[in-house]
């Protein structure tokens, strides 16, 4: 019984192990995603600000209007690709959230069966103790038993031989035979 509960724990253990390495993988890259794209959204906005700087510089000098038109479609252009990258970015650092709390709750759960484990192995120990200790009270009356019994024998046998002695033994002198 030993043996298969042992490796039922070990097959439990493994497990664990691999669930927890896939969800350490998984966070791992989605927070990798997550990076990449708040980097990605970081560049956006950096473009946006230097395009927006510049525009701001046309229309304080002397401007040619198809240059302004061009910038214009450009910073609306970076503009798309940075309401993208935010949205993006938001949506990878829910999923790396969720993924993180995800974690967290089968960490829980590991601890949680780890002390069930623990509290069935204390249990199991207790009950081989048990069972040791009254296979032991089992032994010792067993071997109380027949020295009593060989006492109480010794006592039989001594009256009776302490008897038999005196009947056949000769009278004691001043006495008569019947």
């Amino acid at each position: 019984m030993k043996r298969r509960f042992e490796f039922r724990l070990q097959r439990v253990a493994r497990v664990r192990e691999l669930e927890e390495r896939l969800a350490r993988s998984e966070r791992a890259a989605a927070e990798a995603l997550a990076r990449a794209a708040e980097t990605r959204r970081d560049r956006a906005r950096v473009v946006l600000q230097r395009s927006r700087a510049w525009l701001r510089e046309l229309l304080l000098e002397k401007t040619d209007p198809r240059s302004v038109l061009l910038s214009q479609r450009a910073l609306d252009s970076e503009l798309r690709a940075l309401e993208r990258a935010v949205e993006s970015s938001r949506t990878l650092r829910t999923q790396a959230e969720k993924l993180a709390a995800a974690h967290r709750t089968k960490k829980s759960a590991a601890r949680a069966l780890e002390e069930l484990r623990t509290r069935a192995l204390e249990r199991h120990r207790s009950t081989l103790e048990q069972a040791d200790n009254a296979l032991l009270d089992e032994t010792a009356q067993r071997g109380r038993a027949p020295a009593w019994k060989r006492e109480r024998k010794r006592e039989t046998d001594s009256r009776s031989t302490g008897q038999a002695s005196d009947e056949g033994a000769p009278p004691p002198p001043g006495r008569s035979h019947p």
